[in-house]
């Protein structure tokens, strides 16, 4: 009677199996039926429940291949695991993802975008690009890129302006816009855009301009309608505050620099777009190692350290630092020189030694120069106990 039982209990899992299978192989039919009829949502709905049903059947066949190996049951056990190596379904191919996305394009933006983000999650043919591609060609010269990179649908990105592209200006112009035709601008440099639903490619567009510009004071002047050879009017810069020390102007795509007492600048080539230097140091954060600097004992020698901080653009280079203070308070160390200090960086300078040999408050004045004699400084307290 047990053995009766055991094989009534074997036939009816392998009816079960193939129930399973034939449930997989009856959402694969519904899908294609219902994109061949160009119901997208049934479409969807079919894909997202064979996929589900899959998930089920492989996640029951594995239990029932954990439970047959602690029960010892070895036949079953391998039943088990073939069950599982049978269990799938047939991915969406490229033709079908050719349909559905052109049934998802028609939709409205609300649908489309999140429908086309379900295709790209379930079809590895569905994977959107965008391209930009740019190239110029005159005497002795041509220059062609392109550069691509992946998008999710309906997301919004940000083109590319001028100071993403490493191009000589003086052989390309300067960037004026992006279009989907190679000469007409559609899109602005910078500009956010939704992320495209199929393949696209924008085109670079270049004109000969001169372009001056200064994220520190928010000054941005273009000049167009030029040609090689013709004569500039350079912007004058205010200074925003003592703190900032104006440098001069800067091609970085060529070089060419503009002095800070220079009015007018020749433009050699197609064009030119120039970045206002500024210097600028703040001294910071003066620390005592190991003491407070606040509450240095007397006598004791107090290891310092403070942060020197570019804020301007142009990096200071062979920054000499001096150190005095007050009577009562003797530097033993406190002169050196930091090579550079890039744009937008903090350093931080230690080494400093000082000694305290009264009780009382001390004014420490730090002093930094750089290679231009141009001079930033702080005073802070140092207070021995």
């Amino acid at each position: 009677m047990k053995r009766k039982i055991s094989g009534l209990v074997a036939i009816l899992l392998v009816a079960s199996m193939v129930l399973w299978a034939a449930d997989v192989s009856e959402l694969r039919t519904q899908f294609t039926d219902a994109l061949a009829s160009g119901d997208l949502s049934g479409a969807i709905q079919s894909y997202d429940d064979m996929v589900s049903q899959a998930q089920k059947d492989y996640s029951k066949a594995a239990r029932s291949y954990e439970k047959a190996l602690e029960a010892g049951n070895i036949a079953k056990a391998r039943s088990a695991w073939y069950d599982m190596q049978s269990i799938g379904y047939d991915r969406m191919t490229a033709d079908e993802t050719d349909q559905m996305l052109s049934l998802i394009v028609a939709e409205d933006e609300e649908n489309r975008a999140a429908d086309a983000q379900w295709l790209m999650e379930n079809s590895r043919y569905y994977n959107p690009s965008i391209s930009y591609e740019w190239n110029t060609s005159g005497d002795n010269y041509s220059f062609s890129y392109s550069s691509s990179r992946s998008v999710t649908p309906g997301e919004e990105i940000v083109l590319p302006d001028k100071d993403d592209i490493q191009v000589n200006n003086a052989v390309a112009g300067v960037l004026v816009g992006w279009g989907v035709t190679p000469d007409e601008v559609t899109y602005q440099p910078g500009e956010t855009i939704v992320a495209p639903y199929t393949d696209q490619t924008l085109y670079a567009i270049w004109e000969s301009q001169v372009v001056f510009t200064d994220p520190v004071t928010g000054t941005e002047n273009t000049v167009t309608d030029v040609a090689s050879g013709d004569v500039v009017d350079v912007p004058a810069l205010t200074e925003p505050d003592d703190s900032y020390i104006f440098a001069g102007w800067v091609d970085k795509s060529t070089g060419d620099y503009i002095a800070p007492d220079e009015t007018t600048v020749e433009l050699e080539g197609n064009g030119a777009v120039y970045e206002a230097l500024w210097k600028n140091a703040e001294l910071s954060n003066l620390e005592a190692k190991h003491y407070d600097v606040a509450a240095i004992p007397v006598n004791t020698q107090a290891e310092l350290s403070f942060d020197i901080t570019n804020k301007g653009t142009e990096d200071l280079k062979n920054v000499d630092i001096e150190t005095t203070s007050e009577d009562g308070l003797t530097v033993l160390r406190g002169n050196g020189t930091i090579r550079s200090v890039d744009a937008g960086d903090t350093v931080t300078v230690s080494g400093l030694k000082v000694v305290g040999t009264e009780p009382g408050d001390y004014m420490l004045h730090i002093t930094a120069t750089d290679r231009d004699g141009d001079v930033w400084e702080a005073d802070f307290t140092v207070t021995v106990v």
